[in-house]
């Protein structure tokens, strides 16, 4: 076609245009090679964010690879903390000989997983299961963390939701693959994906539509009464995005506000029903600390949180754990995980001013996908806050600082599930955030190659001694400190059963007690027989020989542990368990 605006002959507007001598003009040949350059640069561009992302793939990939390897050395690591070897020991004993009397679990009830163990004890491959299933959890509520932002941002952000929350620190890891608040993790990622289900109910059955939220509540109340924690990382959450979106004008908002909030209602009476059952059936809980912390512990509390969320994202690495390129690393994750939570911060507040303020107006109205959207940063960007926020107030956790981490654990499934969400927002973004996971991947991935999660290393190298001197003696049965008596009983597989004990006065018997939590009362019944007692100088509940025991048979010392043998069982003389 001939331009608009030249209506010369054909031969004309040839003979108008210049001509080419045999190999080009020189300054044809610069212009050549300013659009090489450019478009080289411009294809650089276009491959960057693809390259950034394989290299936080292949980051990723050697993770879970060393990860599958050191698995079972790490799970029985982790077995070796009394804590979580009780979560195993209790159910086994409830199975074979009950409680024999009230049982107190903890500051949590942890009913959940109490009854699968119940459910499960029986079964040959018992014990692999229980030490796998914390695994299983953990990868699933990455995986549905991540399905909930692939229904949002497509298949690559979701893949980065799930590899940002199973690619942890391995302090992390150590609690998100041990028997401890996993119906938290778990129930949090459930609920972000109920949101979105909520918000696509156009042309849903009125019986699913009506009978889910309930179900929903029920779900809820019964990990409510397992565990507190569900309160702030759950419940708050989807009470205050339910809120917000009951304000709203239009019909769709309204109606997930109502089926969220239906869920809450029906969760608490479901929980405290739960816990009055449990506790009919024999089964307590400590009481758990309710007061706010005082205005001058607020600033010291505020360090303590910056500091466990450093060592959630790696940051612990530095000069307290030395080696190659760990400093570097731990300062690089830092800064990347200060990045990370500031734009949830940020994100969090303009989401939900905008939802909030486009909600007053008459005629405005958001597609089930917007509101998805809306709905998702805002639960999740609320369930870090509450989390962390609770922890700032609260003057005491009932479980100390060992592991607080595992109070607002949930932030890293908050990052996970809305950080990629900015992946479609322009190539710096593309680039930038699998950048930034990069570094807290290969972080991950030094600290889990070097760590030890083992915490107790001086109860495991006491076992074979405990297991040669209880052959010899022909003494199977004892007791010892709470960090000693689970752990050795169940890593041994029960070739010796050792009990939890404290120190305690009793002016009738020994100057010892049973242990005041994750104790089953049938544990301490006297029988005919002989027991050996464990004191150690590491342990904390039991250091010294009590008073009132008599004159041992033989006794033993090994490491920092002493064994005494007795030719009577000393449950005998016990004080009473410790109100």
């Amino acid at each position: 076609m001939t331009p608009r605006g030249d209506r010369r002959p054909a031969d004309a507007r040839l003979a108008s245009q210049p001509a080419h001598a045999p190999g080009g003009a020189p300054g044809r040949e610069r212009t050549g090679g300013q659009a090489g350059v450019t478009a080289w640069i411009s294809q650089a561009q276009r491959d960057l964010p693809t390259f950034v992302w394989l290299v936080a793939l292949a980051i990723a990939a050697a993770y879970v690879a060393v990860f599958l390897i050191r698995l079972p050395h790490n799970i029985t690591a982790l077995s070796w903390d009394s804590d979580y070897a009780s979560e195993f020991t209790v159910p086994e004993t409830l199975v074979h000989t009950g409680t024999s009397g009230n049982l107190v679990i903890a500051s949590s009830g942890q009913w959940v997983g109490l009854w699968f163990g119940l459910l499960t004890a029986g079964l040959p491959l018992h014990r692999e299961l229980w030490g796998a299933g914390p695994t299983i959890l953990f990868a699933f509520t990455a995986l549905t963390v991540g399905w909930s932002v692939s229904q949002l941002a497509g298949r690559r952000a979701g893949a980065l939701a799930v590899l940002i929350g199973f690619v942890t620190s391995p302090l992390a890891m150590a609690f998100f693959i041990a028997p401890a608040h996993l119906t938290v993790y778990l129930c949090t990622a459930l609920a972000g994906a109920y949101l979105i289900w909520l918000t696509r109910g156009q042309g849903r059955r009125r019986l699913v539509a009506f009978a889910v939220p309930p179900v929903a509540g029920v779900a809820a109340g019964t990990c409510l009464s397992s565990d507190l924690l569900i309160a702030t990382t759950v419940l708050i959450p989807l009470s205050l995005t339910a809120i917000l979106a009951g304000l709203r004008r239009d019909r769709s908002s309204r109606l997930v506000a109502l089926s969220a909030l239906t869920t809450v209602a029906v969760a608490i009476p479901v929980a405290k029903l739960t816990t009055s059952i449990m506790t009919s059936l024999g089964f307590q809980t400590l009481e758990t600390p309710d007061h706010v912390a005082p205005l001058s512990e607020l600033a010291q509390r505020a360090k303590l949180l910056f500091k466990g969320l450093k060592a959630l994202f790696n940051g612990y690495l530095g000069p307290e754990s030395p080696g190659t390129f760990h400093t570097e690393l731990g300062f690089a994750s830092t800064i990347v995980m200060s990045l990370a939570l500031l734009t949830l911060v940020v994100l969090g507040v303009l989401t939900a001013a905008r939802f909030a303020w486009s909600g007053l107006r008459k005629r405005s109205r958001q597609s089930p996908a917007q509101l998805a959207r809306s709905l998702h940063i805002i639960y999740w960007v609320s369930s870090a806050a509450v989390a962390c926020g609770a922890f700032w107030l609260a003057g005491d956790t009932g479980g100390g600082t060992d592991l607080h981490e595992s109070y607002y654990g949930t932030v890293i499934f908050s990052v996970a599930a809305v950080i990629p969400l900015l992946l479609s927002t322009g190539s710096l973004a593309r680039c930038l955030i699998p950048a930034g996971a990069s570094v807290l991947f290969i972080a991950s991935l030094v600290g889990l190659a070097s760590a030890n999660l083992n915490t107790h290393e001086w109860v495991t190298s006491s076992e074979a001694a405990v297991l040669r001197i209880a052959k010899a003696d022909h003494v199977t049965s004892g007791y010892g400190g709470y960090l000693q008596a689970s752990s050795l009983t169940w890593n041994t597989d029960s070739r010796v059963t050792v009990r939890p004990l404290m120190e305690c006065p009793n002016p009738a018997g020994a100057s010892i007690c049973p242990f005041y939590m994750a104790s089953v009362p049938s544990w301490y019944v006297p029988h005919r027989r002989k027991t050996f007692l464990l004191t150690s100088s590491e342990e904390v509940w039991l250091r010294n020989l009590p008073s009132g025991l008599g004159k041992p048979l033989a006794a033993y010392t090994f490491g920092p542990v002493r064994m005494y043998i007795y030719p009577y069982d000393i449950a005998s003389r016990l004080g009473p368990q410790p109100d």
